[in-house]
């Protein structure tokens, strides 16, 4: 299956999709299978589909952004060079998207300078022109990229995933307790005990 296709299918499926796996849970925990007598919980850094190089300054975003829209107006001009019908309408998406990106991007850069607290640290914020919700994170072997804090909490006895979050927090220290509300909302039940 084209990963596309699986992406598309995910996200606009999203609440069925979360239904179905509390429903599986429900059935688990019916037959007994989930106890939630201890709960394993840790967290993962997952990369990005962003490169470092994606990663910009208000201004170079602000400048991307206008280009992209001149180009979105380009590509409206009738009078702009003639393609087929099918690589026009490919290039207005591409560039449509590129776009949505670009000012998704400097919302984000907007929630990452309000939450640093100097001046010179929000002069020096950034963010990905390609993955606007991805972070900089620390990764294994010490190396730092774009990724994702991806949260998983699995049923110790039956080793079954009870809960998955993913934040944008670098580090795991106020998961938690998200984690555990995260078990509650989907068993109605809160584990025992939590190993972190």
């Amino acid at each position: 299956v084209n990963y596309h296709t699986l992406a598309d299918f995910r996200i606009r499926h999203k609440e069925a999709l979360d239904q179905l796996f509390i429903e599986v849970l429900g059935v688990l925990s019916h037959e007994g299978l989930i106890t939630l007598q201890r709960v394993m919980h840790d967290g993962t850094k997952v990369k990005a589909c962003a490169s470092d190089k994606s990663f910009h300054r208000k201004a170079t975003l602000q400048n991307h952004l206008r280009l992209a829209r001149e180009q979105v107006e380009q590509m409206a001009d009738p009078e702009s060079e003639e393609l087929s019908q099918r690589v026009a309408k490919a290039q207005q998406r591409v560039l449509r998207e590129k776009q949505q990106r670009l000012e998704e991007a400097l919302k984000a850069l907007g929630q990452i300078e309000a939450s640093r607290s100097k001046a010179s640290e929000k002069e020096k914020a950034r963010a990905s022109s390609t993955d606007p919700e991805a972070r900089i994170m620390l990764q294994a072997k010490g190396a730092y990229g774009p990724s994702y804090n991806v949260q998983i909490s699995t049923d110790a006895q039956a080793k079954i995933i009870v809960g998955v979050g993913v934040t944008q927090a670098p580090t795991d220290a106020a998961e938690l307790g998200p984690a555990v509300d995260r078990v509650e909302a989907n068993l109605d039940q809160r584990p025992e005990q939590m190993v972190v």
